[in-house]
């Protein structure tokens, strides 16, 4: 791809916007790939590369959160690990499975979720002193590492929906904590797709420095407005990404 001025503020304001979805709600990645992939990446490339600019989102989205003491590092650093763990796992499985019915039972999944979101407010607003048992939880962010390693798109909401149904945390806890999730597996996935040469630096660099800016934003945008904003735009997301994948599968 041409690293021209037109293109260079287009990958910027994607990388901006990206990083803002990711922090407050999820599905970033939906947006970006089908943007790089209309520039002439190709989706191989686009998908291995964009891996840079989520390790950066997720590094400059957790030192905001940490800063604002909103997230919990000794909860977040345990579950980081059991997800890359299953990431491998996942990067390394040769399983068949069709598109379409991938993405019609994710579609159907992140359409409970949004159910949930509007109708069931006090799962996702309202902190638990009481949590799943550790061993369910770690094995719920295990299979979703595995799910994670090997197919990115809509990993961020089930994130959203483990962290407050299993793990029992807001979403602005769990959205500090899921920066963490997310930048350590996503460091195993870029060591996979080096290896395999798909990693375009220079693309990923400035898709990077946008998601950077993008994830500070989000950031303090979900510490200031709590929890009740970051649950409608989730909603509006999960509702957006679940229509394209309906559409994606006919």
């Amino acid at each position: 791809m041409e690293f021209n001025a037109m293109n260079l503020a287009i990958i910027l304001g994607i990388g901006i916007m990206q990083g803002f979805l990711n922090t407050v709600a999820g599905g970033g990645t939906l947006l970006v790939l089908p943007a790089l992939s209309f520039l002439g990446v190709d989706i191989a490339v686009a998908n291995a590369t964009n891996r840079i600019a989520i390790i950066f989102q997720s590094i400059a989205g957790a030192t905001s959160f940490n800063n604002q003491k909103v997230l919990p590092i000794r909860t977040a650093l345990p579950l980081a690990a059991i997800t890359s763990f299953g990431s491998v796992f996942g990067a390394l499985l040769a399983v068949n499975v069709e598109k379409h019915i991938l993405n019609l039972t994710i579609a159907c999944l992140i359409s409970i979720m949004a159910i949930l979101l509007v109708f069931n407010p006090k799962m996702w607003e309202t902190k638990r002193e009481k949590h799943w048992p550790k061993s369910v939880v770690f094995l719920i962010f295990f299979l979703i590492g595995v799910y994670g390693g090997f197919i990115q798109a809509g990993i961020g909401f089930f994130f959203a929906w483990a962290l407050a149904l299993a793990a029992g945390a807001d979403l602005v806890v769990g959205n500090a904590i899921k920066t963490v999730i997310i930048g350590c597996y996503n460091v195993v996935s870029l060591l996979i797709f080096m290896t395999s040469g798909l990693v375009d630096w220079s693309l990923g660099i400035a898709l990077a420095v946008g998601s950077v800016a993008g994830a500070v934003i989000g950031a303090n945008f979900a510490v200031a407005r709590g929890n009740r904003w970051l649950r409608w735009i989730l909603a509006v997301v999960v509702v957006i990404s679940a229509a394209k994948m309906f559409i994606d599968t006919l």
